[in-house]
């Protein structure tokens, strides 16, 4: 049986409310707190790799300017299949 590949079919800042917004292509929308956002980023930096540990960590503390989301560009099929695990939909 193939896997089933979902698509965002729009995404918003939600900057008022700190919030990143992802309406998908089976109707689900799903919404991200940007401080939880940025503690889950899964770069090499951020999350380790190897024998790195990584830098961020439950106990890593945030400035707002950290957490502050400006522009969101699609980086690789990968992260939209972490956004939705993330949300509880796949």
């Amino acid at each position: 049986m193939a896997e089933v590949f979902h698509r965002p079919t729009n995404w918003e800042i939600v900057a008022p409310e700190r919030l990143f917004r992802v309406t998908w292509d089976d109707g689900n929308v799903t919404e991200y707190g940007w401080e939880p956002f940025r503690r889950a980023c899964p770069c090499a930096y951020c999350s380790g790799e190897g024998a790195f540990a990584g830098n961020v960590s439950a106990s890593t503390k945030f400035s707002e300017t950290q957490t502050t989301l400006k522009e969101v560009y699609a980086v690789g099929r990968y992260t939209f299949k972490m956004l939705r695990r993330a949300a509880g939909l796949d």
